[in-house]
C-alpha cells in the first residue's frame, strides 16, 4: 500500500487525528506524514487545522470512499 493509500485509509472514519497519531500508525517519520497530509490538502483531499495539527477527509472524499465500500461489498456478497 502507498504512504497515500495508507494515510487515507487511517482516516476514513472521518474523525479528526493528529499528525502524530497518524506518522504512528503509518510507521512514517513526522516529517514524511506532513509532508503527504500538505500534498493532500493542496488537493482538497483532507481538511488539516493548523492551529490544532489535526487532520480529517474532506466530506465529499469520504462519501465517495464508502459509496467504493459499498459497491465492493455488493459485489462480493454476488459472487
Amino acid at each position: 500500500m502507498s504512504t497515500i493509500d495508507e494515510i487515507l485509509w487511517l482516516l476514513k472514519d472521518g474523525e479528526w487525528h493528529d499528525l502524530k497519531e497518524i506518522a504512528e500508525k503509518a510507521a512514517l517519520p513526522k516529517v514524511k506524514a506532513e509532508t503527504v497530509v500538505s500534498f493532500l490538502g493542496e488537493y482538497d483531499f483532507v481538511q488539516l487545522n493548523e492551529n490544532t495539527k489535526k487532520v480529517r477527509l474532506q466530506p465529499p472524499l469520504l462519501e465517495f470512499i464508502k459509496e467504493i465500500q459499498r459497491l465492493e461489498q455488493e459485489t462480493a456478497l454476488s459472487n
